[in-house]
């Protein structure tokens, strides 16, 4: 575990997250200066951060990664920091944040900066599906569904992308649909019929947010739901804001390393493909999908007070 200071730093923004768009370029900059004199700064947009990150690390001159955004932002980074000695720190910009709050980090700009001056690189894990590297988890079923309606209702603002997301769930729940699968898990076969299916980077606290409790267990959690009709997706809801989920009946919890997935031998035998979200991104998955914890991918920098 290394301290910050004294390394070479780099800190990359997507210029279009929602605490940029709220703040303003140039707030944004003034509290990365005042934190960081020293660090290489840039914002950019979305679709220019990842060759900018190649850039970066082809040149061989830094030892850590600063990104700043959701959690898509993150996860195409860390898919190209996966293996080096660069470790990658968080700054929480986007709506959900995920993988910062598992690891600890504030809600506000500034004191997450004041966090990453201190921070230790720890490994942590990651998942890849057919290769593509994720931190937090890919889902089926639910959340492409409400991301693609949410999406074509667009919004221009943190609070307008919230309210087209309810609406986006509410849409999805009047008229659920459910996906038959064939889902292996560590070589066993079972055949499901289920709305929604998540594989996450290690395991979720049964908690308000799915966080997960560790993230150097080395598993993935396989969480699937039940078909069922709309008062018990209202029952989930409320289970979900109490914090008990993982105790509602119509939520099946396992684990595993591996996980296989492919479609119902007796639906569309010739699909190819399947409609995900990795990390909260939509995305095209090829079948048969295959599903992999790889341990101690990435070195993650984490506050001092928290733990893998």
């Amino acid at each position: 575990m290394t301290p910050m200071d004294n390394r070479t730093t780099a800190i990359v923004v997507n210029r279009h997250a929602g605490t940029v768009r709220s703040m303003g370029t140039e707030a944004v900059q003034a509290l990365i200066a005042d934190a960081f004199p020293e660090a290489q700064v840039s914002l950019l947009d979305g679709s220019d951060i990842e060759a900018h990150v190649r850039s970066l690390l082809g040149g061989g001159a830094i030892d850590r990664l600063i990104v700043g955004g959701g959690d898509g932002t993150l996860a195409s980074a860390a898919g190209l920091v996966a293996g080096s000695s660069v470790a990658l720190g968080i700054l929480p910009l986007g709506t959900m944040n995920l993988i910062a709050q598992t690891v600890g980090m504030e809600a506000s700009l500034g004191a997450a900066l004041a966090q990453l001056r201190d921070a230790q690189a720890q490994p942590v894990d990651a998942g890849r599906a057919n290769g593509r590297l994720f931190l937090h988890h890919v889902s089926f079923g639910l959340q492409p569904r409400m991301v693609r309606i949410r999406e074509r209702l667009g919004y221009s603002s943190r609070l307008t992308k919230m309210l087209a997301a309810a609406r986006a769930t509410l849409a999805v729940l009047v008229n659920p649909r459910s996906l038959r699968l064939g889902l292996t898990i560590d070589g066993q076969l079972a055949e499901i019929r289920t709305p929604g299916l998540i594989v996450s980077n290690n395991l979720y606290e049964n908690a308000r947010m799915l966080k997960q409790a560790r993230l150097d267990e080395g598993v993935l959690g396989i969480y699937a739901l039940s078909p069922m009709p709309l008062i018990a997706y209202l029952r989930l809801a409320i289970d979900v804001l109490r914090g008990r989920w993982q105790d509602n009946v119509n939520v099946q919890e396992q684990r595993g390393r591996r996980v296989g997935l492919v479609r119902h031998r007796r639906l569309r035998r010739d699909s190819r493909s399947i409609q995900a979200t990795v990390d909260g991104e939509l995305a095209l998955l090829d079948l048969p999908l295959q599903i992999e914890s790889e341990p101690g991918a990435l070195r993650l920098l984490i506050p001092s007070a928290t733990s893998a």
